[in-house]
């Protein structure tokens, strides 16, 4: 029998210049058994599929794969959820245009009628409205009030 040396392989199972690895399994009965038999290639194979190298890059695959997974499955809620935020804008702006549109006829009639609002029936302005004045070239300003000081002695 040759003497083995570190250099042939002995003591590491997974020394692929050692030859090919026989690999033999048997039941414990012993009615079932198996032999495999593995190239020098498989058994580069097998020792960096089993070495630490490969079990991290196997749990960051996983990791990748996972977060991926869950991000796919958020597309159809985030679809949904985009469509009635786009129906709900369509809707702001159509609100838009007719409170612009009743602004506008009631200003129309306002001027018609000659009457100016009063201060105390004067309802409290919206962005909208205070828009609408400042490009009809009306102030939104209210205008200083003078008040009357008194000296104190």
């Amino acid at each position: 029998m040759p003497q083995r040396t570190p250099a042939s392989g002995y003591g590491n199972i997974y020394t692929p210049h050692a030859g090919a690895m026989i690999i033999h399994v048997q039941r414990e009965g012993g009615l079932q058994n198996r032999t495999i038999i593995l190239s020098p290639r498989q058994v580069r194979l097998l020792q960096f599929v089993t070495s630490r190298p490969a079990k991290i890059i196997a749990v960051v695959a996983a990791a990748m794969i996972v977060a991926i997974a869950v991000e796919a499955a958020r597309v159809p809620f985030l679809s949904a959820r985009m469509s009635r935020l786009q129906h709900a804008a369509m809707r702001l702006d159509t609100l838009e245009r007719s409170l612009s549109e009743l602004q506008r006829r009631y200003d129309q009639v306002e001027r018609m009628l000659g009457a100016k609002p009063t201060p105390a029936l004067a309802p409290a302005s919206s962005p909208v409205q205070d828009a609408h004045r400042t490009a009809n070239g009306q102030s939104n300003v209210p205008a200083p009030t003078s008040k009357s000081s008194v000296p104190m002695d």
